[in-house]
């Protein structure tokens, strides 16, 4: 995975994609229905809709939906080129697409990404890949590293192991966020791993 423990690929998405899931996400409806304390403090400077889909549908896919879903997580099938996006990312980046699932996040201007580690299960990594559909170029800060982001680009990180967090945005800024549950050996980790204990820790204490 490379000693950055993140991977970015520049220009991953095509002009007509970009417009694919734009008139895609322009047809999800919205319904606020999360009770999460947590959850709701995050999403507070959100400043826009976040719409969640179990995509594999299995134990562990519906217990960290559920945990981190707003509105009612679907299971409806996506569009054929989400399907087609997933292929991609896991063929490029090297990674099982056994439990997945996909949030669809909306942000307006002034919106941003509050300081968080993402929700995890033991044995299995939060592993994020996020593909930027409609974005002003910005940065994800990490606990470690700050990630350049421009509008196309795929972003893969650790979200579990990580806290992570942007700026305000100045503008409307949409992105797809793939979640890939991976076990710690297929990502070069295991119990003892100091970053997977802290993931642990979080996971005893805020996740109910």
């Amino acid at each position: 995975m490379g000693t950055e423990n993140y991977k970015i690929i520049k220009n991953f998405i095509t002009p007509k994609e970009v417009n694919d899931v734009l008139d895609w996400v322009g047809s999800l409806r919205f319904t606020e229905l999360n009770s999460n304390y947590h959850l709701t403090e995050i999403t507070k400077v959100l400043n826009g809709n976040s719409f969640m889909f179990d995509i594999s549908q299995t134990e562990e896919t519906s217990y960290i939906t559920n945990f981190q879903k707003r509105d009612y997580v679907r299971t409806e099938g996506v569009p054929d080129f989400i399907f087609k996006l997933i292929d991609k990312i896991s063929d490029t980046i090297g990674i099982p697409k056994e439990h997945l699932f996909l949030q669809v996040v909306d942000m307006n201007r002034g919106g941003k990404i509050a300081p968080h580690y993402d929700a995890s299960l033991d044995g299995l990594i939060n592993y994020k890949c996020n593909l930027s559909i409609l974005s002003e170029d910005y940065t994800l800060f990490t606990d470690k590293y700050e990630i350049p982001v421009q509008q196309s680009d795929l972003y893969c990180f650790e979200a579990s192991l990580y806290k992570h967090w942007t700026n305000e945005f100045n503008s409307r800024r949409v992105f797809l966020s793939f979640g890939f549950l991976i076990p710690y050996e297929v990502m070069g980790r295991d119990e003892n791993d100091v970053r997977v204990r802290l993931s642990k820790r979080i996971k005893k204490y805020f996740q109910i």
